[in-house]
């Protein structure tokens, strides 16, 4: 049986604000998360990402969902969360879960995410999504305490 969630944590030297502001400003997600997006700062609205998979074509990896919660500062939630790539592979929906934890010294950051299906490919996506997750929250890290953009940014 697949676990049920996928979460990961960053501990960030930055206010929650700052680094809710990173999730859902279009400058920041093209800085360190995205080549492209669209992003509906309010309950309903979209957040749609996109990544090139070949520069030199207009294939490439999407995800996109709806804000089911959106508390700046706090956490938001995207729901009916889909992700396709360049292959026609499609999963989801699934749901996102992003919290920002006040600390002494700056922001806990937990992402999680679930609703995987149970097929094989499903549980090969589910299974790169933690490591994913990994790299994308160092990437997050390096941007807001670094100014540190992905490369070609």
């Amino acid at each position: 049986m697949p676990e049920a969630a996928v979460a990961r944590q960053v501990t960030l030297r930055v206010s929650p604000e700052r680094a809710f502001d990173a999730f859902v400003e279009l400058s920041d997600v093209l800085a360190w998360l995205a080549d492209g997006a669209v992003i509906g700062r309010r309950p309903g609205g979209n957040w749609g990402l996109g990544w090139y998979a070949h520069p030199e074509t207009d294939a490439g990896y999407s995800s996109i969902g709806q804000f089911e919660v959106f508390d700046p500062g706090r956490r938001f939630v995207v729901s009916n969360l889909v992700f396709s790539t360049p292959e026609g592979e499609s999963f989801g929906p699934m749901r996102l879960v992003v919290e920002f934890e006040k600390l002494q010294e700056g922001t806990c950051v937990t992402v999680t995410q679930s609703g995987f299906e149970e097929s094989a490919a499903g549980v090969a996506y589910r299974d790169r999504l933690g490591p994913d997750w990994e790299r994308m929250l160092g990437d997050l890290k390096g941007w807001l305490e670094e100014g540190r953009k992905l490369p070609g940014r």
